[in-house]
């Protein structure tokens, strides 16, 4: 502090010194201080800037000194001030006033106002008081300072300003510290609040921080500040404050949520506005670097921001509309933001992976697309594409420097000179204009952007691949993986320093293996991020990249883009992109062998003919130029870096091999080897095998400019230069093609190193090279080890001109087929491996493919035999060195390679080469027999596939697997002379164009049967059994067919011989015993139960094998043949099934017996549909059957007939051996399903055969089921054989379903849909006849007493179903007449009814309402013919148009217009429904008590049943001839009767048990019967004679007298409906009309006394107006009588019976009854009357009709001797206050006279005397009725109407 003592004394002693003349008071301050100083100075051990800091006075002179105007003074003042303030010795009290003090002084001078910046730092530094108001007055003072016009003073202001900006922000960080450390610092009472945050307190840095920051924002946004009291301030200058404040204070802004609330808030809207306007170059570039900083460093928190400034700024400036300055800047930030992989995820991550986002990473992929192809000529690309490399054009100038491309400024195209900028243009701060720009640097940083992203992804997959990839190669070679490489770059210095650039030294490092590990790796989820942004951006970055590949790029910046293709693939590689790696190898593939190269070279071949054949003339030659060569080196080192996982693709890499092999080698012999090429037309061995062992230092490529000075490969033949040139240039080409060569040589090496996954497609890549090389398709063998998907789109594989590449010279050797033998030789470890055995059939397989396609080159077909040759050679020679089993591996590949020339896989390919192929395996036969006639006897090993070769003479082709060729060469080579039905491809077809073979294969079989069956194995000897089964079903020659059948029963006997000999030496222990139990019980198990010593079990299996192939030929097409084998396979099993074992019995069943009905009903299908397609008919079998020396019957004459027959034989041999043998079958473990698949079979063939068959089918369930009736087994064995019956009877139950479906449905009564759980095909093909019917009917009887008590009320429900739907069928084709007697199938149902156990709950009712249904059979049949018969003469008349083109044409009429014919021969259940009539009542009266009867609604279905014929009457069908019964309704009339009566009773006493709505429905059926019966309108036939006709009426009227005596009682029941009451007594009455009168009379009131209300109704709801208030007018219209007159009275007097109160039974039911009928009752009689009395005049002295004399005394008697019931009217409550005499008469017993009043005084007058005697005594009965006192008072009531109205009433 020394220093400061000494200093401040000689500044206040120079200060007094200045001031004492014109300033004392600053002197006297001066002194003062210097006394304090001098006093401080000499106390020692004090801080002097600490006591001076407590001393406010201390300052006063330098104060004072500012207020003068001295600038001496000032100067002095301003410097010791500023000295005090840096060692805090000023109090915090007097900041204010230096402040104050500044800022007053600002006006004097540059000098002072510099020292009055200088003195602001430290002022802010050291004391915490300069904060708010005070910190913004200090910086008003920079803000001051800064809008000066020096420019010393501006640049020193502006420099303050920012830093005391960073001052500020650097306080609230300190802040922060010491918040988190002690929490010493309190907030203060400022408050921001925060959207999501609420309210947050600031401390008082963070305050002055963030109310700066604010008030910047809103100066550059030209809004008022709050903070500062700015009133403007340059947007420049502030963006770069506000620049400077977010670099270098990244960690405030994250985690302050006030400041991120101001980027939010303010500086994003800022951006936003402003660059939305148009600003100069200064104001844009500052913006944009704010923008690339808020993306850079804030995106986690500016998410929607950053995805605005991304998508809708940076990306929209790229559009071309804009200027080019701000496009460049754009791009300037987009390169930065695609350098920085992190920040390049993160955009992905934020924008285009979530879902309702923009996809910015996408967009900008897109746009630098666009970009790139915006101006091709700029970057050369018109210069560059479709150049043609030719040898006599170009020179090898420039040879010797390094190759790189010397694009000048006025030559279009891309270079790092001409290309790039010094400074960024978004480095300009200085620049008030854009500065200059090349044209070509917008493209450039396009393609610097686009080979940044693919390096972020590269970069990040290889840090995650390479420590993968590392692990594995320490763990194969036991060394650390990068010495190789390492060691390569430093031998190689031509190759980049990346590894993935270099050639790979070691073996592929990536590969499946290493993918396995990703799903466990801790960067998984973003590595699936990586993952999609490749995917996303790889049809973008291949659009761009291609075209920059085509563009004139200088020699580093395409080797920067060669870079990225290679980076880009392999990235997709590993993240397994199947699509974009394919895509880049595309590209690549096309980079390196140009389209436009590969039409040179096509053209050059062309005038190489033309030379060749005239002599005259020279062909330029073609060949790739230096960057084709760069591509295929990247190409190369793409392949060897992901040979491991490239799959497929290997096609790609592969036929551009070939295609750079063809081009580049074409003068040096293109068929022979790259490792064996000379490469110079005068050189030696340049380029020797012996040069391809070492590894030569290749020289740098050489990039020359292609427009100028193109450089090839090859030599010009012109070429002027000297021979010390050519020698130079030709060593140089050498080099070059040498490091190519070795690129080559070490990919195809290095495929012992892939795995096997990997070398599979490796192969099968050059395969298909090779196949569409040589023009050849992938079929048949040469799909061994492709998928599906392959085989179908190598069909349609669109190839390059690879056929015409070869040139058609039969001097060239295939590329393709070298590179395979080099495989195979490299690989013969794993060729060897059984595991690896895909890869050896792939390579034998192509081989033998090509050397037998029909159109492939001597030559070739050579070199692959050669190969073939070669590698089974050296297979052989490692065998034996390494002694795997080398003499099984010696016969077996001999005689595998024999076995693949003999089947040939082109069998069915078109005939142009069929001769070849027939030739070349009959050599491949020949020599096999020759084998076996020299050799045979010492084979140990093959005869396995000695078997497979003779049989692959016999294409066998089992049901459904004739492909699509096999057909087409069928139907193409069939001809009437050969067609036959066993010709037909059903199950066995040879092709007949290789009928030679067959005779030349079979004596190798005969030569083995007869001499060499010692020899075979067991499994062999499966093998020869399975070869002569396919010799027993070829066509080719029928007498080698019935030898074959011959030689596998000696077979037999050899089989049969061998175990009688066994059986001989072994004795009979458990363990032999065990033996025989194991008996096969599949096809499998019989063949895995073969073993390799003949033992009694072997034996057994095979005799099983040889009962399978027999049964195969028991489905041979031909007749002859199948039916003998047929007929010889049962009567086997059946004479040897006693002693066969149970496995033996399983395997009989599933292996044979159950396939044979399969394969018997599909090859009948096949052999069907095939009589179709051909035409074959009866007449040209039967020609064709004689021509071989058969006579057909004509029962037989069609191939349906001929496999009926044999249907028919199988079912009754299966069905025979289940019978049989059911005791021992049922033993087995699973018969239960053998016997449902049985059964199963049975319905097959029943529903869906012909009637021969069904009936058969029919027979056979029979059969099976009348094993159920034996009586000789045991209870137990019973029990074991139910289930059995109850799968029996589900069978039968869905036969009957299909039955049910078949049937007509016209007439149908139920219409339930069928059971869910029964799946019954809705196409039966089976026509049933009545018999099969009958039988089905029959063999459920059997089975019913078995099962009976399992059936519960479900189950017996399905059963009436069925033996409903099988008793309606009326397709059968004729029927015995039902008239008079049953038919056996409807006696079959009766029976059936009648065993079914009534004991089940419900079943009663089930029964009776499906007898129910039996009872209207005839009735609906009859009503349906007889609409048929109304619509049958306007149907004919309609089909009479058609009759005559139907006649000529053949064709059926219209489906909709078709009469069936055989109405007049189907069934009429005429005595079916009348036994059923009689069956239903006494059914009903031993169940009338069951309850299910009437809650069920079977009751009313009853009387609805019944009811059908009583409606009919005379339409009811007429019985037959013989019969002598009574009329059809007669016999349902007295049945119904017999019913109803019992019924109701039985129906009362549940009561309230019966639901509401059944008891409801029971009368309504009731009503309805009753109403058709009573008024049926059936006309009687003419015929009907007089007497029957009154016989018919006296049964009507007994069967009334019944209901109203016996049943219509009933109808007074409460729970009886009124309406229903109603309607009956309506149809009573109706039935008493005695005639009808066709007249409408005109109704009028009466006057008087009598328009009066009559009394109600009790429980009436009428509301008309009583008709007894009118009178009509009279009428002489005639009369017609009724026909039944008598019947009319009866129902009359029924009426009035209702109304009586003579019968005193059940009271409450005949009282409610009456008060229905009175009303209808009193209507009908005033009815009566009063026609009568209006009629009567008009007569005259005519008399009216007798019946209506004869009704109105019949009714005038009835109303005297009527008592009526009591309490039936109830007068209105008016009335009865009025005049209670009302109410006493109308309640009494003549209550229906005073009713009648009016009427009967209106009638008194008639001239009939006898009628007015009735009338009188009615009058006279109704007033003796009132007491003596009340007639009195009705007389003064009545007295003034009535005499108006009648003298002789009153």
């Amino acid at each position: 502090m020394s220093g400061l003592t000494t200093s401040l004394l000689a500044e206040l002693l120079q200060l007094s010194n200045e001031a004492r003349r014109k300033h004392p008071e600053i002197k006297e301050a001066a002194e003062r201080s210097k006394f304090v100083l001098k006093t401080l100075k000499e106390r020692s051990g004090l801080d002097i800037s600490q006591e001076l800091g407590k001393n406010p006075d201390f300052i006063r002179p330098f104060l004072l000194a500012c207020e003068t105007k001295h600038v001496k003074l000032i100067t002095l003042s301003i410097g010791s001030l500023q000295k005090l303030i840096s060692h805090h010795a000023i109090p915090e009290s007097s900041v204010k006033g230096i402040l104050k003090t500044l800022n007053d002084i600002m006006s004097h001078g540059v000098d002072i106002q510099l020292k009055i910046l200088q003195t602001l730092p430290p002022l802010l530094s050291n004391y915490a008081i300069l904060s708010g108001d005070l910190l913004a007055e200090a910086l008003m003072i920079c803000f001051r300072l800064q809008d000066s016009k020096i420019v010393v003073v501006n640049k020193t202001a502006i420099a303050m300003l920012q830093q005391l900006v960073i001052n500020i922000f650097e306080k609230v960080e300190k802040e922060d510290e010491i918040k988190e450390r002690d929490g010493s610092i309190q907030p203060t009472s400022t408050v921001v609040k925060i959207n999501g945050k609420g309210d947050i307190a600031l401390g008082p840095c963070a305050r002055d921080a963030y109310y700066l920051f604010q008030d910047l924002c809103l100066l550059i946004n030209l809004e008022q500040p709050t903070f500062l009291s700015l009133n403007s301030l340059s947007r420049a200058f502030g963006l770069e404050l506000i620049e400077s404040v977010l670099t270098n204070h990244l960690k405030l802004f994250k985690t302050h949520p006030e400041f991120s609330s101001i980027l939010h808030e303010r500086i994003c809207p800022l951006i936003i506005k402003v660059l939305s306007e148009k600003h100069d170059f200064p104001l844009t570039m500052r913006l944009m670097r704010i923008v690339f900083i808020l993306i850079r460093q804030f995106n986690e928190i500016l998410i929607t921001e950053c995805e605005i400034f991304l998508s809708k700024i940076l990306i929209k400036i790229l559009e071309p509309e804009n200027p080019l300055w701000q496009r460049v800047i754009a791009m300037e930030i987009f390169r930065s933001i695609c350098a920085d992989g992190v920040l390049s995820r993160s955009i992905y991550r934020w924008y285009d992976r979530q879902e309702y986002s923009t996809n910015v990473f996408r967009d900008m992929i897109i746009a630098f697309g666009k970009l790139a192809a915006e101006k091709p000529q700029v970057v050369g690309v018109s210069s560059v594409v479709g150049q043609i490399h030719h040898h006599h054009h170009q020179t090898f100038e420039n040879s010797d420097n390094t190759g790189g491309t010397n694009i000048g400024f006025d030559t279009p195209g891309l270079s790092i000179a001409a290309s790039t900028m010094k400074l960024q243009c978004i480095d300009h701060l200085d620049k008030a204009e854009p500065p200059s720009i090349p044209e070509t640097y917008l493209y450039f940083l396009t393609l610097t952007c686009l080979n940044s992203i693919v390096d972020g992804l590269h970069n990040f997959a290889m840090a995650i691949f390479t420590p993968i990839i590392q692990k594995q190669q320490q763990e194969k070679l036991g060394s650390e993986p990068e010495t190789n490489i390492t060691n390569s770059a430093d031998h190689n210095p031509h190759v980049d320093s990346s590894p993935f650039l270099a050639p790979l030294v070691q073996p592929t490092l990536f590969g499946n293996a290493s993918l396995k590990k990703l799903e466990k790796h801790s960067h998984h989820e973003e590595i699936l991020l990586v993952k999609d942004m490749a995917n996303i951006a790889w049809p973008g970055l291949l659009a761009a990249q291609s075209f920059f590949l085509t563009a004139n790029l200088d020699e580093e910046l395409f080797q920067g883009l060669m870079r990225s293709y290679q980076n880009f693939t392999v990235v997709s590689g590993v993240l397994q992109l199947i699509t974009p790696r394919d895509a880049f190898l595309t590209s690549l593939c096309k980079g390196a062998v140009p389209p436009s190269v590969i039409a040179a070279s096509l053209a050059e071949n062309k005038a190489a003919q033309v030379i060749s054949s005239t002599g005259v003339g020279e062909t330029p030659g073609v060949s790739l130029s230096d960057r084709n060569l760069s591509c295929l080196k990247s190409l190369l080192n793409i392949a060897q870096y992901l040979g491991g996982v490239l799959g497929d693709s290997w096609y790609l890499v592969l036929e551009t091999l070939q295609l750079a092999d063809f081009i580049l080698f074409q003068k040096f012999g293109r068929g022979s080897s790259w490792n064996s090429r000379r490469l110079g037309a005068n050189q030696g061995a340049s380029a020797s095998v012996v040069s391809l062992q070492a590894n030569p230092a290749p020289i740098k490529n050489k990039r020359i400019n292609s427009s100028v000075n193109t450089t090839t490969l090859g030599t010009s033949a012109q070429a002027s230069a000297s021979n010390s040139s050519l020698t130079s240039q030709q060593s140089a080409i050498d080099n070059d093609l040498n490091i190519l060569l070795i690129q080559i040589k070490k990919m195809f090496e290095n495929c012992k190193y892939l795995d096997d996954a990997a070398l599979q497609s490796f192969t099968k890549s050059l395969c298909r090279l090779s196949a569409h090389t040589n023009g050849m398709p992938l079929e048949g063998t040469l799909l061994v080890g492709f998928s599906d998907s392959e085989k179908i789109e190598s069909k349609g594989f669109k190839t390059t001109s690879l056929t015409a590449l070869r040139g058609n010279k039969s001097d060239e050797k295939s590329f393709a087929i070298e590179k395979l033998r080099l495989v195979a030789l490299l690989n013969m470890p794993r060729l060897v491996n059984y595991e690896s055995s895909v890869i050896w059939d792939l390579i034998v397989s192509h081989l033998i493919a090509t050397a037998n396609y029909v159109s492939i080159p001597q030559l070739i077909r050579v070199q692959a035999c050669e190969s073939l040759d070669e590698i089974i050679t050296t297979i052989m020679k490692y065998a034996g060195s390494v002694q795997i089993q080398s003499n099984e591996k010696l016969q077996s590949q001999l005689l595998l390679a024999l076995n693949q020339l003999v089947n040939n896989p082109e069998r069915f390919a078109s005939s142009t080469g069929k001769g070849q192929y027939v030739e070349v395996r009959k050599m491949g036969l020949e020599t096999l027999n020759k084998l076996l006639q020299t050799s045979g006897h010492s084979f140990t090993f093959g005869w396995s596939m000695i078997f497979d070769m003779i049989k692959s003479v016999v294409l066998l082709l089992p049901p459904g697997e004739l492909d699509d060729d096999s057909s087409g060469y069928l139907a193409e080579n069939i001809s009437a002379e050969n067609l036959s039905v066993v010709d037909l491809p059903t199950f066995g077809v040879s092709n007949s164009k290789s009928t030679g073979l067959v005779r030349v294969a079979f004596p190798c079989l005969q030569l083995i049967c007869t001499d060499f069956l010692a020899l075979l194995s067991p499994e062999c000897l499966r093998k020869c059994i399975d070869t002569l089964g396919s010799f027993g079903l070829q066509m080719d020659d029928l007498n080698i067919s019935l030898t074959a059948i011959g030689l596998l029963w000696n077979v037999s006997d050899f089989i049969q011989t061998k175990r009688a000999e066994l059986e001989k030496n072994i004795e009979r222990t458990t363990k032999l015993k065990e033996d025989i139990q194991e008996n096969a019980t599949n096809e499998a198990e019989v063949e895995e139960m073969i073993e390799s010593d003949l033992t009694l079990r072997t034996t057994n299996a095979l005799w099983m094998l040889l009962l399978l192939e027999l049964s195969k030929i028991c489905s041979d097409p031909r007749p002859e043949v199948r039916n003998g084998a047929n007929q010889t396979l049962f009567r086997t099993i059946d004479m040897n099934g006693a002693v066969l074992g149970i496995h033996t019995w399983h395997a009989c069943i599933w292996n044979v017996l159950f396939p044979l009905l399969d394969s018997v009903k599909n090859a009948s299908l096949r052999a069907y549909k095939a009589m179709q397609q051909h035409g074959i008919d009866a007449e040209k079998l039967n020609l064709q059957q004689e021509s071989r020396g058969f006579m057909v019957h004509h029962s037989r004459n069609t191939a349906d007939k001929q496999w009926d027959e044999t249907k028919v034989l199988v079912l009754n041999g299966v069905s025979g051996i289940f019978k049989n043998f059911l005791a021992m079958l049922i033993t087995l473990e699973n018969f239960g399903q053998a016997w449902g698949l049985f059964l199963s079979h049975l319905q097959d063939t029943c529903l869906n055969a012909s009637q021969e068959v069904a009936n058969a089918s029919i027979k056979a369930l029979h059969t099976v089921i009348q094993f159920s009736r034996k009586e000789d087994y045991t209870e137990e064995m019973q029990k074991q054989f139910l289930p059995l019956w109850k799968a029996t009877w589900l069978v039968w139950e869905k036969i009957g379903l299909g039955i049910l479906t078949k049937s007509s449905k016209i007439y149908f009564i139920d219409p339930t849909p069928l059971p869910l759980h029964e799946e019954i095909s809705n196409e039966t093909l089976s026509i049933f006849t009545q018999d099969t019917l009958t039988g089905y009917i029959i063999a459920f009887l059997d089975l019913y007493e078995v099962i009976r008590s399992d059936l519960g009320i479900e189950e017996i429900k399905r059963l009436l179903r069925v033996v409903h739907g099988t008793l309606l069928y009326e397709k059968s084709p004729s029927y015995r007449p039902d008239q008079d007697n049953l038919t056996p199938l409807q006696e079959a149902v009766r029976d059936m009814m009648a065993k079914i156990d009534m004991n089940v709950v419900g079943a009663p009712a089930a029964v009776l309402g499906e007898l129910a249904d039996y009872l209207t059979l005839a009735f609906r049949r009859h009503q349906y013919f007889q609409m048929t018969d109304v619509s049958q003469t306007q149907n004919e008349k309609r089909l009479g148009n058609h009759r005559n083109h139907i006649e000529q044409s053949n064709a059926p009429p219209p489906k909709n217009e078709i009469i069936s014919s055989k109405k007049f021969t189907s069934l009429t259940f005429i005595a079916f429904s009348k036994s059923m009539m009689r069956i239903v009542v006494d059914f009903f009266k031993k169940f009338a008590k069951d309850q299910g009867i009437y809650s069920e609604g079977v009751f009313a279905k009853i009387i609805a049943a019944y009811g059908v014929p009583m409606k009919l009457k005379y339409n009811c069908p007429q019985l037959g001839k013989y019969s002598e019964d009574i009329e059809l309704w007669k016999i349902a009339t007295n049945a119904f009767i017999e019913v109803i009566k019992l019924g109701l009773l039985s129906l009362e006493k549940f009561g309230e048990v019966i639901p509401e709505k059944c008891f409801v429905d029971v009368w309504k059926q009731l009503v309805d019967v009753l109403h058709g019966a009573l008024l049926s309108n059936s006309t009687p036939p003419f015929s009907l004679k007089i007497e029957q006709h009154d016989t018919d009426e006296a049964f009507d009227m007994k069967f009334l007298f019944t209901l109203e005596s016996e049943v219509l009682i009933h109808m007074g029941h409460p729970r009886v409906p009124l309406e229903l009451i109603r309607k009956l007594i309506d149809t009573i009455q109706q039935g008493s009309q005695l005639y009808t009168m066709d007249v409408n009379r005109r109704k009028t009131y009466l006057n008087g006394n009598l328009d009066k209300p009559l009394p109600t109704i009790k429980d009436s709801a009428s509301t008309q107006t009583p008709r007894i208030l009118t009178k009509v007018e009279g009428s002489a219209a005639k009369i017609v009588p009724v026909a039944r007159e008598r019947f009319a009275y009866v129902c009359l007097q029924c009426l009035f019976d209702f109304c009586s109160d003579t019968d005193t039974d059940h009271p409450k039911e005949r009282q409610r009854i009456a008060e229905v009928a009175a009303p209808v009752l009193l209507e009908r009689c005033a009815s009566v009357m009063r026609n009568y009395t209006a009629d009567q005049p008009l007569m005259g002295k005519f008399p009216l009709p007798r019946v209506r004399n004869d009704e109105i005394l019949l009714i005038l008697q009835q109303l005297v001797k009527l008592r009526f019931r009591l309490n039936i009217f109830h007068p209105n409550e008016d009335e009865i206050q009025t005049n209670p005499l009302r109410e006493q008469v109308l309640s009494g017993p003549i209550a229906h006279l005073f009713y009648l009043y009016p009427v009967l005084c209106e009638a008194i007058s008639s001239a009939d005397e006898m009628i007015s005697v009735l009338l009188r005594d009615c009058l006279k009965k109704a007033v003796l009725s009132i007491p003596l006192k009340c007639r009195v008072v009705a007389t003064a009531v009545h007295a003034p109407k009535t005499r108006s109205t009648s003298s002789d009433t009153a």
